[in-house]
């Protein structure tokens, strides 16, 4: 193959991985451990007087490019005392990384990010006040368990299979609060926000450049 012709198929290579045609995309799973904590009023969240309590879940996070992801888990909250579960966490994010992230450069193993997206928090013991109450309305508690997520973090590709992760997530909720023997009202002074704090250890599995083999056979050949 003529020069020429090599360094064409070099740039059709670059270009293809510049328009992210699967040659940067990563997905990587793993654990999620840490605390958490309920917060009362709605503009300056602050800590209930129950304190914090342990968290734990796990997470997917599917890289489209070395700056954005999508990532999907669960976490668990469990009492401090007890270790009784308190409460349940399914959330959807949409990551930004402010550092662009490649398993195999070690120049490019740290960013900080910000994450947004969806989640449904159960709240155990508020669960169990609402199905005593009477005539409150199961269906309007359900909708309300939906909430907005918001977590800020640090990111770090220890090896190009491991990673690591120190991360504060907040959930804004809309919930109701419920009081037996009252009917629920509109006081948002419970259940409205909880924090989770914690770090993250993922196992990372890259396809980098698994769909363009020829770029990386041209560009060795050039050299």
């Amino acid at each position: 193959m003529q020069p020429e012709m090599r360094k064409a198929l070099l740039i059709i290579g670059f270009i293809s991985i510049a328009l992210g045609v699967n040659a940067q995309k990563s997905y990587d799973y793993g654990l999620f451990m840490g605390m958490t904590e309920k917060h009362i009023h709605t503009i300056l969240p602050i800590p209930d007087s129950n304190g914090l309590g342990y968290a734990a879940g796990g997470y997917y996070r599917y890289s489209m490019n070395a700056r954005y992801s999508l990532r999907g888990g669960i976490n668990a909250g469990f009492d401090k005392v007890t270790f009784t579960p308190n409460m349940v966490d399914a959330f959807g994010l949409f990551e930004f990384n402010f550092h662009p992230l490649n398993p195999k450069l070690a120049k490019k193993s740290v960013s900080s990010y910000i994450a947004v997206g969806l989640s449904y928090l159960i709240d155990i013991p508020l669960y169990q006040t609402i199905s005593q109450t009477p005539n409150a309305s199961i269906g309007k508690y359900m909708v309300r368990n939906i909430r907005i997520p918001f977590h800020v973090g640090v990111r770090y590709n220890a090896t190009p299979n491991l990673t690591f992760g120190i991360e504060w997530a907040l959930r804004k909720g809309f919930q109701q609060d419920y009081e037996i023997p009252d009917a629920p009202v509109n006081n948002f002074m419970i259940s409205n926000w909880r924090s989770h704090v914690g770090i993250t250890i993922g196992y990372l599995v890259s396809n980098y450049c698994k769909t363009c083999p020829f770029y990386e056979n041209e560009r060795k050949k050039i050299k």
